[in-house]
C-alpha cells in the first residue's frame, strides 16, 4: 500500500518555499523518496512542513547521486559514461553550493536545504569520496572494512538528518558535539546506523547482484560457508537462508541496543520509533522469506505496516498541536540570476530603463588584440583586482605620485573593456582601502578627484555595465559618495558586466559591520542565531549578491591581499604581476583568465578529471 497523498503545494507553502522552480526541485526529490525509500517517505509524513521537506531534499538528493554510482553491470567493470556523469554532477554541486544557487533542480533543493538548515557540506564531500570508488565496485572483505565504509559515509549522514530533528527540541548542537559529551549516543547512534544499513544490505541484495556486487562482507560469506559465485548465479543454498536469519538477528539485535536520545521533541521521538519498527518489520520480511531476496526486494506487510503507522501519524498529530514545532528555519535568498528584474520593479524604473538607449560595445583595443576563447567550463565568473603600483610606476618615471592614479585610471578603463570583451560576469576593483587614509593630503585628493570621475566615463560611455558600491561613507566627501550611489541608480538595468568599485573598503570592516547587523536583528527577534548559517550571514554584507571570487590579481610586485575581500575570497585562485597598475591594460586581464583556465581548482578535495584547458597554450595543467 502507498503512502497517502500529500497535498504538496500547502506543504511547501508553510515551508516558506514559494519560488516554483525551487518547488520543481523539491517536489523530484520527494518523488524519488516515495518512489526508492517507502519507510523514508512514510515517515517523513510525521514531521512538520519544514523537517518533511529537508528530509525529502537530503534522501532524493543522495539517491540521485547513488543512482550515478551505481554504474558496474553484470561483470563488474563501471561504465565510463556513468562514471563521468557522477564527476560533473559532483562539480556542478560544488559550483552551485559556492554561487548559492542550483543549476539542476534536485541540487537546488539540496543546497537550499543546506542553507536554510546551516548543513556544512564536509558530509557530502566525505559521501561523494566513497560513491567514486563504488563505481568500480565495491567488495568488503571483513566486517571492520564494512563498518568503516558504513562510518564514513552512512553515519555522517544520518547524523546530518539527526541534527534537523534535534532543531525541533529547541537544540542548535551538532550530533557530534552531543557525542563528545555523551559517549553512550555515539555508541548508540553508530549502532544504529549500523543495523539500518545491514537490513539494506538484506533487502537489496537483489538489485546488488544485478551490478555484480555483493554489499556483504566476504567474511560473512566464509563463516556462514556460502559461495560468491553461488549468490552472483542467485542460487539459493540452506546456508545463504541461514545467513540470512542470523544477519538479521544481528541487525535487530543491534536496533534493541540503540536507545532513542531523551531530549528529542515527543513527536519526533514518535517518528523515530516508527523508523525502527518499519525495519524491524522489514528484517522479519527478510527472514521469513530469504530465498526470495535473490530475485526481489522484500515488500513490507500491508497490514502490519498499517497498524505501526496509523496510531504513529495520531500520536504525531497530537504532539506537534501540544507542542509546536519551536524553531523556523532562516530560508535563504538564493543568488539573483543574471537577468534583469522582473515585473514586480519599481515603476519609475522600469521606464528609465525603456527610455534608455541599447548599450554599446566596448571600443577595440588599439593594437587590435581580441580576446581568448575560453571554455565556458574554465571562465572565471568573479574576477577581483589589488590595483596596485600606481605611486611606484609614477616614480621611476620622475613623475608626482598623483599622476600614476591618474594613468591607472586609464588603465581601469581598458580593463573593464577588456572584461565586457571576454564575456566576464563580475569584476571587482579595490580603488580606495579604508587604510589608504594614511596617505599624503595631495595623494588623497587626487584619488578623491579621479576615482568619482572614471565612474562618470564608465556610466557616459553607455556601456553594458552595473556598477556596484562596496565601502563605507565615514569620511568620503559628499560628491564622491553622491558620484557612486548616482552610478548605481544609472546602470541598475544592465546586466552585462557588474562592476563592482570597492572604495573605502575594508574586509574586517565589511564582516565586522555584518555580524553588528546580524546581532541586532537577533536581539530584535527577526533572527535566531541558532539557525545562522554562511549564506544567511552574507545576506549583511556590503553587496550581498556579489558571488565568490575565483581569481584574484594583485598588481604591482606585492604578495598579499590587503583586506580585499577575505569572505569573498576564501577559495580564489591568486595571481601576482610584477607590472604595475598603470602598465596593465585589457590584455593583462585576459593573460590572468587564460592563467585561471589552466589550473585545477580542488576545493579541499582530488581532482578527479584532468583540465581540459591545458591546450590553450599547449602547457599542462598544473596541479597545484
Amino acid at each position: 500500500m502507498s503512502s497517502p497523498a500529500v497535498p504538496a503545494t500547502c506543504v511547501y507553502r508553510r515551508s516558506g518555499i514559494h519560488d516554483a522552480a525551487l518547488r520543481s526541485g523539491y517536489e523530484a526529490c520527494r518523488r524519488a523518496t516515495r518512489a526508492t525509500g517507502e519507510i523514508e517517505y512514510a515517515v517523513s509524513l510525521l514531521l512538520p512542513p519544514p523537517l518533511r521537506t529537508a528530509t525529502w531534499a537530503l534522501y532524493g538528493a543522495v539517491r540521485a547521486v547513488d543512482d550515478l554510482a551505481d554504474a558496474a553491470g553484470p561483470t563488474g567493470e563501471a561504465d565510463p559514461g556513468r562514471a563521468g556523469w557522477l564527476e560533473a554532477w559532483i562539480s556542478a554541486f560544488d559550483t552551485d553550493l559556492r554561487e548559492g544557487r542550483g543549476s539542476d533542480p534536485v541540487r537546488q533543493a539540496l543546497i537550499h536545504t543546506m542553507l536554510t538548515w546551516n548543513l556544512p557540506p564536509g558530509f557530502l564531500h566525505t559521501l561523494f569520496e566513497e560513491l567514486r570508488q563504488d563505481v568500480h565496485g565495491r567488495q568488503f572483505a571483513t566486517w571492520e572494512e564494512w563498518r568503516r565504509y558504513n562510518s564514513l559515509i552512512n553515519t555522517p549522514l544520518v547524523l546530518r538528518a539527526g541534527s534537523l530533528l534535534l532543531r525541533a527540541a529547541g537544540l542548535s548542537a551538532e550530533p557530534e558535539a552531543i557525542a563528545v559529551s555523551v559517549p553512550d549516543a555515539a555508541v548508540a547512534w553508530h549502532t544504529a546506523v549500523e543495523a539500518l544499513y545491514l537490513t539494506d544490505a538484506l533487502v537489496d541484495l537483489s538489485d546488488d547482484l544485478g551490478r555484480g556486487h555483493v554489499a556483504l562482507p566476504q567474511e560473512a560469506l566464509d563463516e556462514a560457508g556460502v559461495c560468491r559465485t553461488d549468490l552472483l548465479a542467485r542460487r539459493a543454498t540452506p546456508e545463504f537462508e541461514d545467513l540470512v536469519r542470523h544477519l538479521a538477528d544481528r541487525a535487530r539485535t543491534w536496533l534493541d541496543h540503540a536507545s532513542l536520545p531523551p531530549v528529542l521533541h515527543p513527536a519526533v521521538g514518535i517518528a523515530l520509533g516508527a523508523y525502527t519498527d518499519l525495519y524491524r518489520l522489514r528484517l522479519k520480511a527478510a527472514a521469513d522469506a530469504p530465498a526470495a531476496l535473490l530475485h526481489r526486494r522484500p515488500a513490507l506487510p500491508r497490514g502490519a505496516r498499517l497498524r505501526l503507522l496509523l496510531p504513529a501519524r495520531a500520536k504525531a498529530a497530537l504532539a506537534w498541536g501540544l507542542f509546536p514545532f519551536p524553531i523556523q528555519p532562516c530560508p535563504p535568498e538564493l543568488a539573483p540570476a543574471e537577468t534583469p528584474e522582473g515585473p514586480d520593479e519599481p515603476e519609475e524604473t522600469r521606464s528609465q530603463a525603456a527610455r534608455r538607449p541599447p548599450a554599446l560595445p566596448p571600443p577595440p583595443h588599439p593594437s587590435g588584440a581580441r580576446p581568448p576563447r575560453l571554455p565556458a567550463e574554465a571562465m572565471p565568473r568573479h574576477v577581483a583586482i589589488v590595483m596596485d603600483g600606481n605611486g611606484r610606476w609614477a616614480t621611476a618615471r620622475g613623475l608626482p605620485r598623483p599622476d600614476g592614479h591618474r594613468q591607472g585610471a586609464e588603465a581601469l578603463v581598458d580593463v573593464v573593456h577588456g572584461a565586457l570583451e571576454i564575456g566576464l560576469k563580475h569584476l571587482t576593483l579595490y580603488a580606495f582601502s579604508t587604510e589608504n587614509w594614511k596617505r599624503p593630503a595631495d595623494e588623497l585628493q587626487a584619488l578623491m578627484y579621479e576615482i568619482p570621475q572614471v565612474v562618470l566615463r564608465l556610466v557616459d560611455e553607455e556601456l553594458d555595465v552595473r556598477v556596484r558600491w562596496a565601502g563605507t561613507r565615514s569620511r568620503l566627501p559628499a560628491d564622491v559618495i553622491g558620484t557612486l550611489l548616482q552610478a548605481e541608480r544609472a546602470t541598475h538595468d544592465r546586466t552585462g558586466l557588474t562592476l563592482t568599485m570597492c572604495v573605502n573598503y575594508g574586509g574586517r570592516a565589511e564582516i565586522t559591520a555584518a555580524a553588528a547587523r546580524l546581532a541586532q536583528e537577533a536581539v530584535a527577534g527577526r533572527a535566531d542565531p541558532g539557525s545562522v548559517s554562511e549564506h544567511a550571514f552574507a545576506r549583511y554584507l556590503y553587496v550581498p549578491e556579489l558571488p565568490d571570487v575565483d581569481l584574484l590579481v594583485r598588481t604591482g610586485g606585492d604578495q598579499r591581499t590587503s583586506n580585499f575581500l577575505p569572505w569573498q575570497a576564501t577559495y580564489a585562485e591568486m595571481l601576482f604581476l610584477e607590472t604595475p597598475w598603470p602598465a596593465v591594460d585589457r590584455r593583462t586581464l585576459w593573460d590572468a583568465m587564460e592563467q585561471y583556465a589552466r589550473r585545477t581548482r580542488r576545493y579541499g578535495s582530488v581532482p578527479r578529471i584532468p583540465a581540459q584547458t591545458a591546450s590553450l597554450r599547449g602547457q599542462e595543467a598544473p596541479t597545484r
